[in-house]
């Protein structure tokens, strides 16, 4: 009950904060001009610009699963990563809170087991967040060396950018030196609770070192494999990069953005989508784009139409994601994930998943 509470009125709010910036931002007539302008060729390649940030990491998660022995299609990895958009889109971060839906298609898809899957998505994700932050670092320096920040604003962005790269590090390190964080997380839980709960509890412990161990020797043994996916990974952050450049390009003006404009939206962009928001990051989007084009002085018209621009491919996504979700009769089970409830039998996840419209192995 709550949590629909809370869903709704963060909902209310970053629509609300959508409108507000809109508006102050050259207003929803000049935006849909600016829209207008780009063109169906312009929204289209924008579209299918956004659909490769899921496409290529996609492709590298096949990669790992390949490298693990598990006969999975690439069109089914392709179909898994769309499926979770709609779900990481209302998640509190942009980058996770599908896996288990993931992890549940496939083993259902293909009896592979669920620990193998969940092992390569944490390693994928991993290589897909190492992709932006290696970005990031190499945009923070070139758009601290080209645009004029104030200080404040200087020590906002390398403080945050900083934070981010350490908690990455440290998470990296536990599983590469293989110091068993989830285990540990398992074991200081099972200090507090008794009974049936440190019994299940017990359980987990077994199926989390079982996952860790497959996570490590992802991470150390198989590298031709790992640095195979990490190269196919790294341009999904490219095409994030790309799309500013994409719009401008399309639009009115015709104009080819600078690489340090590209650099500045990239990472306004990511650390907006990495920190917890409103649903989509609604209106946070709207507001940093708007300010950021305010302080590099290009036309607020073009602000408000990249951001009508990136929602229109997000909206594609989610449109495509549902339709896979509905096709395969996995709407029990994505209701569940985004509420938060993960099972962990397969035999729930089958009931969860149902019957899907068509053979398995031709998911």
């Amino acid at each position: 009950m709550w949590k629909k509470i809370i869903f709704s009125v963060s909902l209310l709010i970053g629509l609300g904060l959508f409108v507000f910036f809109i508006e102050k931002f050259g207003g929803f007539g000049k935006a849909f001009e600016a829209v207008k302008a780009v063109g169906p060729l312009g929204l289209t390649v924008a579209v299918l610009t956004a659909a490769s940030t899921y496409f290529f990491p996609a492709i590298g998660w096949w990669i790992l699963m390949r490298g693990e022995g598990m006969n999975v299609p690439v069109w089914t990895t392709i179909k898994a990563n769309f499926m979770g958009f709609p779900i990481n889109f209302i998640a509190p971060s942009a980058y996770l809170g599908a896996e288990p839906l993931k992890t549940f298609y496939i083993a259902h898809a293909h009896g592979e087991p669920k620990r193998k899957i969940l092992a390569t998505i944490i390693v994928g994700k991993y290589q897909e967040i190492g992709s932006l932050l290696f970005v990031m670092i190499v945009a923070a320096g070139i758009a601290l060396w080209k645009i004029n920040f104030s200080r404040p604003q200087m020590i906002l962005l390398i403080s945050a950018l900083a934070f981010l790269i350490l908690l990455f590090s440290i998470t990296l390190y536990a599983f590469i030196g293989n110091h068993a964080p989830t285990v540990k997380l398992i074991n200081f839980t099972a200090m507090i609770l008794r009974g049936k709960g440190r019994r299940r509890l017990a359980r987990l412990r077994t199926r989390a070192e079982e996952m860790e161990g497959l996570i490590h020797a992802a991470f150390t043994k198989r590298w031709k494999t790992f640095i195979a996916a990490q190269a196919v990974t790294m341009l999904s952050a490219v095409a994030i990069l790309m799309r500013p450049w994409v719009y401008f390009y399309f639009s009115s003006d015709h104009q080819k953005l600078g690489v340090e404009y590209l650099c500045a939206i990239y990472l306004v962009t990511n650390l907006i989508n990495v920190v917890p928001h409103v649903p989509g990051a609604l209106g946070m989007l709207e507001g940093g784009i708007g300010g950021l084009f305010k302080l590099m002085k290009l036309p607020e018209h073009h602000a408000t139409g990249f951001t009508l621009v990136t929602r229109i491919g997000d909206l594609s996504l989610i449109l495509l994601g549902a339709w896979l979700i509905f096709h395969y009769n996995l709407q029990a089970m994505a209701k569940r994930v985004a509420k938060g409830e993960e099972p962990l039998r397969l035999k729930d996840a089958e009931g969860a998943l149902g019957e899907p419209k068509g053979p398995a192995t031709s998911a």
